[in-house]
């Protein structure tokens, strides 16, 4: 396990658990433990690290700054089952606890990321030696059903059945940042240099929504890909905040000059 300089009292706790839980999990199993003290440098303790490529300093996923910015927290302690993706686009099961101290607040994410390919690939081929054998006249009826609630129940654990919830295990600051630009550019249909800026208001309204401004630099990268100046998005931001804060504005002043 990689551990990193000292953190909180109350998360260094939970860093001997990284450990322990990366051992028994085995190699196929990355464990992560990430802060909320610096969202661009959020890990502060990984087990079997190479699953996705990150290490000690990388930033928090798109679904930790989501989760930050908008409170989720409030609602869950946890999070299981749920879609995850490497930055290469590796599918992996993903689990997440969020990590509390004693007065209740969030002060982390303990997060557990299972690569499921071998089990995949073992359950295709157990479906084809059945319907090999059922073709023969060879299957167990009851053989074929458990096979088929298997396969329904290996398809809820990939996807999280009843959750939008889906997770990018970003390497560096700038991937968390332009994967967002480019997931949100696809929705619009509209690459983010041809934007007017009525469209640019609408990405950063998104990206501001999904806690990409938590990470440090965000601005300017987000600024680059869209062909303007730190300073514009900075103004687009201040509208889109100062709208939210005065809902009952049903105009909201336009930004000058963006």
């Amino acid at each position: 396990m990689s551990a990193s300089k000292p953190v909180s009292s109350s998360l260094q706790l939970f860093v001997p658990l990284v450990d322990f839980l990366g051992k028994i999990l085995g190699p196929k199993t990355e464990v992560v433990l990430q802060n909320v003290r610096d969202f661009s440098h959020s890990v502060v303790a990984i087990a079997n690290g190479n699953l996705s490529g990150r290490t000690i300093g990388s930033p928090a996923t798109d679904l930790v700054l989501r989760i930050w910015r908008n409170h989720e927290y409030d609602q869950h302690n946890y999070l299981t089952h749920y879609a995850g993706y490497t930055i290469q686009g590796h599918p992996v099961v993903s689990s997440t606890l969020f990590v509390r101290n004693s007065r209740g607040r969030v002060i982390g994410f303990l997060c557990i990321n299972f690569d499921s390919s071998a089990f995949r690939q073992a359950s295709k081929e157990l479906r084809r030696a059945s319907a090999y054998l059922d073709a023969l006249g060879l299957a167990d009826p009851a053989a074929v059903l458990n096979d088929d609630t298997a396969a329904s129940e290996e398809s809820d654990a990939e996807t999280g059945t009843g959750q939008s919830t889906r997770e990018v295990l970003s390497v560096n600051t700038d991937e968390v940042v332009t994967h967002n630009i480019a997931e949100f550019a696809a929705e619009l249909g509209i690459p983010p240099a041809r934007m007017n800026r009525q469209e640019r208001l609408q990405l950063i309204t998104r990206l501001d929504g999904s806690g990409v401004f938590l990470v440090k630099g965000s601005v300017d990268t987000v600024a680059r890909a869209l062909g303007i100046s730190s300073p514009s998005v900075y103004r687009y931001l201040h509208t889109i905040r100062n709208a939210a804060a005065n809902p009952d504005q049903s105009t909201p002043a336009r930004p000058a000059q963006l």
